[in-house]
């Protein structure tokens, strides 16, 4: 027989195995017995096996409670959960996902290859953005386009690895190092052309003039400010996080098989920021505008389809005691827990949990892809903006 149970202990299923059968709990995800066996007969002196089950990122021993290989990474340094390689997603796959077992730290590099040759070719050609009137028979613009992919790699994993690392202002750090290193480099393969400076998120230092840089100041281009508006992004959460505690923080757009518009969701390690309608509200009863009472919801974070985006570095505290307050069917900051289509919807939820957090978004949260998608713009800024801020033209 295996047993299964969700992060509270309390049992999901209990199921006899047979070869080959696919049993489904009612957190909306497939668990398939891909290995059953007796061995009774062996050395063991076992009466029973109960199987493998595919977890589609491992595969795990219900006996055990354990995956039967090690994970490469350890993902949050601060619990000591990873420091067990087989404790995948802090031993509880049912509740938490990491789909490709990484940190995705090469989403990043592959940006920082691409800007980054390019921008060596703009230093090459004194300014020119349109690679038609480049002078590609010249090895300067070759060496210049190479150095640049390689500096711009190195400075952007180091930036990935300092933001996912858990330290205190991980952002500023991450902003920091990258721009550093960056700066470094490109003054060493153009000869000086670009001086050597950091980037602390809304400000700056040129250590080769002596010359502070900051998000408004007059003579700024529009790219200068744009990196230091979402380095700024980046110092807001950071500096959050210093009265909670750091902590990664997963947004779920997730497809359903019982919401039609999806479902948001807000979760990492011991977090969980999921709201949905109390089961006496029939979905396709209510309408858009009534307020009806709300409860903590299925997350939807192991579904195949979902999309989702870590942040790093935001308020832990808050975020615990945001779970804990759904968990007692309360509003995540005061009052009871409420929900409708317009206004205490899931992505509503997520949201607020979010501007909590010091992670501001638009007021345009009418689909979980809509707020994924802020949210991939964020990132994607945050990780330019070391890059932008001190470009020679």
């Amino acid at each position: 027989m295996v047993s299964v149970y969700d992060h509270t202990a309390l049992p999901l299923f209990f199921h006899n195995i047979e070869d080959g059968k696919t049993v489904e709990n009612f957190y909306d995800f497939e668990i398939t017995i891909i290995y059953t066996a007796d061995i009774s007969s062996n050395c063991f002196n076992e009466s029973s096996y109960s199987g493998l089950l595919n977890m589609n990122g491992r595969l795990y021993d219900p006996v055990i409670a354990m995956v039967i290989s090690p994970d490469n990474y350890v993902q949050a340094p601060g619990n000591a959960y990873n420091y067990n390689r087989y404790t995948y997603c802090f031993n509880n796959p049912l509740s938490y996902t990491d789909p490709s077992g990484e940190v995705a730290w090469f989403v990043p590099v592959i940006i920082g290859t691409v800007i980054d040759t390019y921008s060596g070719g703009i230093i090459a050609n004194e300014g020119q953005y349109n690679p038609g009137k480049w002078n590609w028979g010249s090895m300067q613009t070759w060496g210049f386009m190479y150095g640049g992919s390689i500096i711009g790699a190195i400075s952007r994993y180091a930036g990935s690895s300092i933001a996912g690392s858990g330290i205190p202002m991980a952002n500023t750090a991450a902003i920091a190092g990258s721009s550093s290193i960056y700066s470094v480099g490109v003054w060493a393969y153009t000869g000086g052309q670009m001086p050597i400076s950091i980037s602390l998120g809304v400000a700056s230092y040129d250590f080769t003039n002596g010359i502070f840089g900051y998000l408004g100041k007059k003579g700024n281009k529009w790219y200068q400010n744009i990196a230091y508006g979402f380095g700024t992004l980046a110092n807001l959460s950071d500096v959050v996080s210093l009265f909670g505690g750091g902590t990664d923080y997963n947004i779920n757009a997730s497809k359903t098989k019982t919401e039609w518009w999806g479902h948001s969701s807000g979760t990492g390690g011991d977090i969980d920021i999921s709201v949905g309608p109390s089961p006496n509200n029939h979905l396709s009863k209510m309408n858009f505008f009534k307020i009806i009472n709300g409860e903590k919801w299925s997350n939807y974070a192991n579904d195949k389809g979902t999309w989702t985006l870590k942040l790093n570095n935001d308020n832990k505290k808050i975020l615990q005691n945001m779970t804990t307050n759904i968990q007692n069917d309360k509003g995540l900051l005061w009052g009871d827990l409420k929900w409708n289509l317009v206004g205490y919807s899931c992505v509503n939820h997520v949201s607020l949990s979010l501007w909590a957090v010091g992670v501001p978004t638009l007021p345009i949260n009418l689909h979980p892809y809509i707020l994924n998608t802020q949210l991939l713009i964020r990132q994607l800024g945050i990780y330019s903006s070391p890059y932008l801020y001190n470009h020679p033209y």
